[in-house]
């Protein structure tokens, strides 16, 4: 099994690797748009008839070399068969790479690109992140990208070969929250108030750049935009992190809730909206599969629907046993726990489900009652 993974290294040019990069993505982008308007005219999205038909004139008019022409050609080919993308332009932000046009060399971490007009070295501002991840690759891909603000990086594609997911000898379960970001079955937390702190320094921030309207405003507001996601980001790496390291420890699996379609089932009041969607769920997830997976670990997406309303000890479903936010306390049995420990318990359980583990004590079904007050009844022998 192969995983693919992009790692974003910064460029160090100097001015006039920086100008010709400058007007390479200028060229590439006129191209891709002269070889859209072509596609468009031939009513055709096959990369074989386009290069046919756009290939010389390309490589005349905008000075590309072989491969840059054939990687335009092959990205506007794949935008024009999206639809919400066939009558868009192409802005000169990022060129393709493949491995005639692209080279790693690891000894003095540099980078060779083939621009415009030449073939340059271009120099890194890399990370300890990045090093760890590139010594002893050979990339065949890649993609030159220039920001918002005005920094070149280079997307690195590494291709890997993943290990075969193994039987897992458990399950772990995550409850996603807002006040505790992800809590684990057997009751830690990663607790939100911190990070809500933040969010609501830079809601502040931003209401008050918004209200001024002027130019630097603008500015600011594009800035604490990238502040808070990268916040975002490293929250969500650190933990996706823990889980799978607590997942490889333990050989478990991980049940994981699975949001899609959560904002149109539930309903929040004003105050409590920019909170209950300020935070990336769908990033944590993307960021525990893909990790998972090139450690070949199982997540299983669970329906989350009644976990926080369900007995983890009894199965006894009910509006009334979530107490409060924090608190659960069963009107059954009179199990109590904190609310995000319960639906964490009954994610695992329902991970268990489906995906049953073998010689595992507790993982036999619960004694399910009804949604009644109704008191079980015991059937047995007597005294």
């Amino acid at each position: 099994m192969e995983t693919v993974r992009t790692i974003a290294c910064k460029l160090a040019p100097t001015e006039e690797q920086r100008t010709e990069l400058e007007v390479t993505l200028v060229a590439f982008a006129d191209a891709c748009n002269f070889a859209a308007e072509v596609a468009r005219s031939l009513h055709s999205t096959n990369k074989v008839t386009l290069q046919h038909a756009a290939y010389q004139d390309i490589r005349q008019k905008f000075g590309l070399s072989a491969n840059l022409a054939i990687r335009a050609i092959a990205r506007v080919c794949a935008a024009l068969k999206v639809p919400a993308k066939r009558h868009s332009l192409f802005e000169p932000t990022s060129v393709d790479y493949d491995a005639r046009i692209f080279s790693f060399r690891e000894w003095d971490w540099t980078f060779s690109m083939t621009l415009l007009h030449s073939r340059e070295h271009l120099a890194t501002k890399m990370g300890n992140y990045q090093r760890r991840q590139l010594k002893g690759c050979l990339p065949t891909s890649a993609t030159l990208v220039k920001r918002r603000d005005g920094t070149f990086f280079v997307h690195v594609v590494l291709t890997e070969t993943a290990p075969e997911p193994e039987e897992p000898h458990g399950v772990i379960g995550v409850d996603l929250g807002v006040k505790n970001l992800a809590t684990t079955e057997d009751g830690k937390n990663f607790s939100g108030d911190a990070v809500e702190a933040v969010r609501k320094r830079y809601g502040r921030m931003r209401r008050t750049c918004q209200q001024a309207g002027t130019k630097s405003a603008t500015r600011k507001l594009q800035k604490i935009r990238m502040r808070e996601s990268r916040m975002r980001a490293n929250e969500n790496h650190r933990m996706s992190n823990r889980l799978i390291a607590k997942a490889k420890d333990t050989k478990s699996a991980i049940a994981c809730e699975n949001l899609a379609g959560i904002g149109d089932r539930i309903t929040a009041r004003k105050a409590q909206r920019s909170r209950l969607k300020g935070w990336a769920f769908l990033q944590l997830r993307t960021f525990i599969t893909y990790k998972a997976k090139r450690e070949g670990i199982v997540v299983l997406p669970v329906d989350p629907r009644n976990t926080s309303r369900t007995c983890s000890a009894c199965g006894h479903c009910e509006k009334r046993n979530r107490k409060s936010r924090d608190e659960f306390v069963c009107r059954h049995c009179g199990l109590t726990l904190p609310a995000d420990w319960n639906a964490a318990k009954n994610m695992k359980v329902r991970g268990e489900v489906m995906h049953p583990v073998v010689g595992v004590a507790d993982a036999g079904p619960r004694n399910l009652v009804e949604t009644t007050n109704k008191p079980r009844q015991f059937i047995g022998s007597g005294s």
